[in-house]
């Protein structure tokens, strides 16, 4: 018979473990242990408590900073799963020191210091700088557009919530009428459900009604200043078209440093669109490093969701050396142009386009033989246009346009093909732009920018500088959603997401406990 070792686990034993020893040597949970405790400066937390007298005792900032940094190294966000770990995980215990905070005490923690996590990304960045792990000399802005605690069944213009209000009602008080016209029949249970989803059903629209009595409606960003939808759950954030569908959330905004893509400014903004995000995110930028940080040769880039004419006039006047493509850049560039590629974007675009399923001109303006020095103009037909004069502005650029006769274009063969519309009040009109170095939009020098060689190259190393920041936090440590509600919690979220990617790359190429900060 064999003879085995003892397999008993109803039995007791004490293991003798030192936090430090457990915490290992060269590892991010040391490195974060040594950054958090005896390199920076956390007085703006300790100011907050106001315990010294009554109350019970409080846990220490950095007990919290440590087990919340850990634990979004590992991808956990959840207030309940930090705490269950900080009693199953060996490395939680020795990061909390064998405390076990409340998931409540956690989550406050985690949305109640929007402020104090600006100082500690701040100066995380700072030690970056001091270790050399920011080149200063090209810096990449782009957005990742993440889904909030926020339901987008709850998103709405003030006339949509106001109608979605009112049929809520109705619905309820159909409900209650019916209940009544039955109240003498026996009671089998069905009549106390329904009552329960009327009353739901008033709370909700009650919920509401007073959302747009202390709301106005929100503004688009822009020259139109159209309205946006509201939230009622929260309405700082916004529904936005992502790859992967429509979503209820926030665009984090951040910009990295190329040399080892360091996170030097973030902030997350209900707004789905990037173009009117460029200027904040440049001072964001100045905030973080410096008003000279931009100067000179230093290199500023970002996709084609930024170009805009007032973006460009301002990179221009403030001598910032950015590189910002527009949306048809790579269409000009000789490698691509003219390939199969090119050629089947162009076909899709063709079905997708909203001005094509509204119905468009199928002989575009490049077909009319224009004169600009003579200023005349002859349509595909032959007959010869009527000059309006070229002092039509659009996006900063001076156009000449030129209108057809109404009585050529009613008997024209090409009036199907040439009207965007129905023959009405006037033929087809054309317009072209004005030569001359004068009529040159900002988009235009940076079109002649972005198509030099040096442009593209330069446009070039943007991928590999912000792209590697959105595939480490959202793919390798899988935080894809952001669990809070309001612009200023959210903004502190992401935060604490890049601050944690800044000290593992500070634990990989740096040294976290040379400087103090």
């Amino acid at each position: 018979m064999a003879n085995y070792l003892d397999d008993n686990l109803n039995q007791s034993v004490f293991l003798d473990i030192n936090y430090l020893e457990v915490l290992g040597e060269n590892t991010f949970e040391f490195c974060l242990y040594q950054l958090i405790t005896h390199t920076l400066d956390l007085d703006a937390f300790h100011a907050r408590y106001k315990n010294k007298k009554v109350g019970r005792k409080a846990y220490p900032p950095a007990i919290l900073l440590r087990v919340i940094f850990y634990a979004y190294y590992r991808g956990i966000t959840s207030s309940r799963a930090i705490e269950r770990c900080c009693r199953t995980d060996l490395k939680f215990m020795a990061l909390a020191a064998g405390k076990t905070p409340h998931f409540t005490t956690i989550a406050d923690f985690v949305s109640g210091y929007a402020e104090e996590m600006k100082s500690v990304f701040h100066k995380v960045l700072m030690i970056c700088c001091k270790s050399g792990l920011v080149g200063k000399e090209h810096f990449a802005i782009d957005g990742c557009k993440l889904p909030s605690d926020a339901s987008k069944e709850w998103s709405g213009t003030h006339a949509d919530l106001r109608k979605k209000s009112d049929k809520l009602k109705a619905t309820a008080q159909k409900i209650i009428e019916r209940h009544q016209s039955n109240d003498s029949a026996k009671d089998t249970g069905e009549k106390g459900r329904e009552l329960k989803t009327a009353d739901t059903l008033i709370k909700n629209a009650t919920k509401i009604d007073e959302f747009l009595k202390s709301n106005d409606k929100r503004q688009g960003v822009g020259k139109q200043k159209k309205e946006v939808q509201s939230n009622t759950t929260d309405n700082d954030s916004t529904k936005m078209t992502t790859a992967k569908g429509t979503i209820q959330g926030y665009n984090c905004q951040t910009a990295a440093d190329e040399l080892h893509q360091i996170v030097v400014a973030t902030e997350a903004f209900g707004v789905g669109q990037d173009q009117s995000l460029l200027k904040p995110m440049v001072e964001r930028i100045r905030e973080s490093l410096g008003e000279d940080c931009l100067s000179g040769n230093v290199l500023l880039t970002a996709d084609t969701g930024y170009s805009s004419e007032d973006n460009m006039k301002y990179l221009f006047d403030e001598g910032i050396n950015a590189v910002v493509p527009d949306t048809n850049f790579r269409q000009r560039d000789p490698k691509i142009a003219g390939s199969e590629t090119v050629a089947k974007h162009k076909a899709h675009r063709q079905k997708t386009r909203k001005d094509q399923r509204k119905g468009t001109a199928k002989i575009p303006a490049a077909d009319f033989a224009v004169n600009k020095d003579a200023k005349t103009c002859i349509c595909p037909n032959g007959y010869e246009m009527m000059y309006h004069g070229d002092h039509f502005v659009i996006n900063n650029k001076r156009y000449m346009r030129f209108k057809s006769y109404l009585k050529n274009c009613r008997g024209c063969p090409l009036q199907s093909e040439c009207m965007k519309r129905p023959l009405k009040e006037h033929g087809r009109q054309v317009s072209f732009v004005v030569d001359g170095e004068d009529n040159v939009s900002y988009l235009d020098l940076m079109k002649r920018k972005i198509d030099s060689e040096q442009g593209r190259k330069n446009y070039s190393r943007r991928m590999w500088t912000i792209e590697p920041v959105f595939g480490n936090i959202t793919s390798n440590k899988g935080i894809n959603k952001l669990t809070l509600r309001g612009k200023a919690k959210v903004t502190c979220q992401w935060m604490m997401c890049c601050i944690v990617h800044n000290i593992e790359k500070l634990w990989r190429y740096g040294n976290a406990g040379a400087v103090s900060v």
